[in-house]
């Protein structure tokens, strides 16, 4: 069984120009590549149509399902298009914020012109009060707003150094109003959804209310609508995440833009906090930024890196993610097998891992008491695989959320929704034909799991299902099943 097989914790790879053929996406499969994500902040429809079939083709070929992420943009802000070669910024310079492509209004004696992105600029300045912090190209430049007379904002520049064209701008302790959902990402969603993503990312979010508007959303648009993950980066999103992670299908820890949000010494007690409660609630969860940055250019990771993936795994994380990495980096194979390496590593250190961690059944949830007790029952009979028959995918997310030492396997009939469940911690998956009955339910089982290589004639195994009509949401049952001596490897 190859090494990746044996990992619990998900990978997420974003696709760029290092990754791009099918060729390439097949590699980043095979060195464990679990979800392919797709930035909307880079690249054309066409690129993203081309990828999307790649990964599809990709994923036939080495019979395994991969979800496939669509990551919007969102009210990104940005600079606009500078002279040549940037600005060099000094402390105690004053910059005047104006609307790209407009003429100032404000007197521009004395300050240096910067343009931003028109189209936020009347938003961004009727949000900024007098004293605001105003940060540049992920903190590295600071300001301080001493005028605001929008859509046009003064400020002092406090920490210097060179700005270049489209770098972005945070507006720390600021609440913004611009709606999670740009006509950008309106019109990247509907391409989103004529592809058959299987998860939606959705950027910049505020509170409870921007993803239950995107699912509302969705809902019109698709019977069985993708996943909504929402990304946690701004400072209001921190303040609500508990209401957040009650109405998402997931949760994405984005630790660059929340470093300049909130400050770099709070993102680790924050991620923390995130990774604890969408454990107890079931919501998976996504680790991202910066994961094994250095990899970009070096055929190896450093050991704060190793050590970071390591401590995400520690925390329970249902994912890790890697961005430039491999969509733009000179070592995206490497990349993947070390992410997944470490994970390895750090999953065996079981007396270090706070994923065991003692996640008890909700009161009166009859799947939530089956799997719970699926789970015991593995880890005390030595089964070798609990196997949920399921249609929604439900039942799995819920045996997730109990992190069995015993590897999970999904039966299903529905392609879609299991590759919905690669952002599931522990849970590989195997499509069926369409389950109607149980008179060849335990054989179903047994050819599957022979057939993938994760059972063996005379194995033990733990079986949940809703018997006897193995209708949706009917998970009544966990039995204990020998795989018999009869049957061997098809």
């Amino acid at each position: 069984m190859p090494s990746s097989s044996r990992r619990k914790v998900k990978i997420v790879c974003t696709l760029g120009p290092s990754s791009s053929t099918e060729f390439q996406i097949g590699t980043l499969l095979a060195e464990g590549m679990d979800v392919a994500r797709l930035n909307f902040s880079h690249g054309t429809h066409e690129f993203h149509a081309r990828l999307i079939g790649s990964v599809r083709e990709a994923a036939r070929k080495a019979h395994r399902p991969i979800a496939i992420m669509q990551d919007l943009q969102g009210p990104k802000i940005r600079v606009g298009a500078l002279p040549k070669g940037g600005l060099e910024l000094k402390a105690g310079d004053t910059l005047l914020l104006y609307p790209e492509g407009s003429t100032p209004k404000t007197s521009t004696h004395g300050k240096i012109l910067v343009p931003i992105s028109a189209e936020i600029a009347q938003s961004v300045a009727a949000d900024t009060q007098r004293g605001a912090r105003i940060l540049f190209d992920d903190g590295k430049i600071a300001t301080e707003a001493t005028q605001v007379s929008g859509p046009e904002i003064v400020a002092d520049v406090l920490i210097g150094g060179r700005l270049t064209d489209h770098k972005g701008m945070n507006f720390p302790g600021t609440p913004l109003s611009i709606p999670c959902l740009t006509e950008k990402d309106l019109v990247d969603l509907k391409f989103g959804m004529d592809h058959g993503v299987d998860a939606i990312a959705l950027s910049f979010v505020r509170s409870a209310n921007d993803v239950v508007t995107l699912k509302e959303m969705l809902r019109k648009l698709s019977p069985n609508p993708p996943l909504v993950v929402a990304k946690i980066e701004r400072e209001e999103a921190v303040d609500a995440r508990d209401s957040i992670i009650e109405v998402t299908d997931g949760l994405l820890v984005a630790r660059g833009d929340m470093a300049v949000e909130i400050g770099a010494e709070r993102v680790p007690i924050v991620q923390k906090q995130l990774i604890r409660t969408c454990h107890e609630l079931g919501v998976p969860v996504i680790t991202a930024t910066q994961m094994l940055e250095s990899m970009i250019h070096s055929p190896t990771p450093t050991r704060a890196e190793a050590s970071d993936v390591a401590n995400a795994v520690f925390d329970g994380t249902d994912a890790i993610m890697l961005s430039g990495e491999t969509a733009s980096g000179s070592y995206p194979a490497e990349a993947v097998r070390t992410m997944s390496r470490i994970a390895i590593e750090a999953e065996t250190a079981r007396e270090m891992n706070s994923t065991r961690a003692d996640i008890q059944p909700l009161p009166g949830s009859t799947v939530d008491a089956i799997e719970h007790s699926a789970a015991m029952i593995a880890r005390h009979v030595g089964a070798v695989a609990i196997a949920c028959i399921t249609h929604t995918g439900s039942a799995v997310r819920t045996l997730s959320r109990y992190r069995p030492e015993t590897p999970i396997v999904a039966i299903m009939d529905n392609e879609a929704v299991l590759r919905r469940l690669s952002l599931s911690w522990g849970v590989r998956g195997v499509l069926v034909p369409k389950i109607g009955s149980t008179d060849d339910l335990f054989t179903m089982v047994e050819t599957s799991l022979l057939a993938q290589g994760w059972a063996e004639p005379e194995d033990l195994v733990v079986i949940t299902a809703g018997i006897p009509t193995l209708r949706r949401g009917t998970t009544n049952m966990a039995k204990v099943h020998r795989i018999g001596p009869h049957l061997g490897r098809s």
